[in-house]
């Protein structure tokens, strides 16, 4: 059931989502400004619970994007450790919801509009996981996700687990996978990064021992750097869009060809020619020869 709220009453139930939020807390809002009290009281919390995703879109200010979302915050945010951040060049729209509840409205996720504006919003509490039917939360969360799709991942960040002896598992640490922030601050090219392509989770065993590499392989890996010179290396929704194809797509005949499985490069992926590319602050992603798209 749907309601309208405004006043003091409409940054109380945004305060309430992100705060009371346990495994998915999406955030759409063009622009993003936090004080002390959006730091230390409502987000904080969050620092510790890495079972929690939390997705950021923002946008505007295409030519200084810095004033949508400044370093200050981009830094605060790369802190937790579930996140994922995407650039959005023309979001106007707003939108925060977690599991249990969502709300669509007028205000940014700035300190000022909250203390200040004029804000409307329409509240609803329908379960984002419910089955059946089209709430209001189930609309414009499915709206936003596709608006993430095709748009700009900038950084992603993601907790490792050790499974326990019989159930559960224990938090180990988390790695980022993709920080662009300061090639979008600086104003550099970017291309469209699908959040799908990141794992949600991994979980590690550290019994598990490196192999020694072979002579063999150690050169066949060595001599691939003058091979690569000459090839075009694409991201896999990228690569999967030159044949129209989706990143699912390009996934299944990866796995089928037994080139990439679970997210990870097998050796004959390796031989073909995939690889990790990595950012200038240590993220990574796989990118395939633009020669692969033959197979889709």
């Amino acid at each position: 059931m749907a309601d309208f709220v405004t006043g003091r009453r409409l940054g109380e139930e945004v305060y309430d989502i992100i705060f009371n939020a346990r495994k998915q807390l999406l955030i759409v809002s063009p622009f993003i400004k936090l004080d002390d009290y959006f730091k230390r009281e409502v987000f904080n919390k969050h620092k510790s619970n890495a079972e929690l995703h939390i997705i950021i879109a923002f946008g505007k200010n295409e030519h200084n994007p810095s004033r949508s979302f400044n370093k200050s915050d981009f830094e605060y945010f790369k802190e937790f450790n579930n996140i994922s951040i995407v650039y959005v060049p023309n979001l106007h729209a707003k939108f925060y919801a977690n599991e249990s509840k969502g709300i669509v409205t007028s205000i940014n996720l700035y300190d000022y509009s909250f203390k200040n504006n004029v804000e409307f919003g329409v509240l609803s509490e329908t379960k984002f996981l419910e089955i059946g039917g089209a709430s209001l939360d189930t609309i414009a969360r499915n709206e936003s996700i596709e608006v993430l799709k095709d748009n700009y991942c900038v950084f992603v960040k993601r907790p490792k687990f050790k499974k326990k002896l019989l159930l559960g598992k224990d938090f180990v640490g988390a790695e980022v996978l993709l920080d662009l922030t300061e090639d979008l601050l600086r104003g550099r090219k970017l291309l469209k990064r699908d959040i799908s392509e990141f794992i949600d989770e991994e979980y590690v065993d550290f019994k598990e021992q490196r192999e020694r590499v072979s002579r063999e392989d150690f050169e066949k890996k060595s001599s691939t750097k003058v091979y690569e010179k000459n090839v075009n290396f694409l991201s896999g929704s990228a690569l999967a869009r030159t044949k129209g194809k989706s990143l699912s797509d390009l996934r299944a005949v990866m796995a089928d060809k037994g080139y990439v499985i679970e997210n990870k490069i097998t050796p004959s992926g390796k031989e073909v020619g995939i690889k990790l590319q990595y950012s200038e602050s240590g993220g990574s992603w796989i990118v395939y020869p633009e020669s692969l798209n033959k197979l889709l």
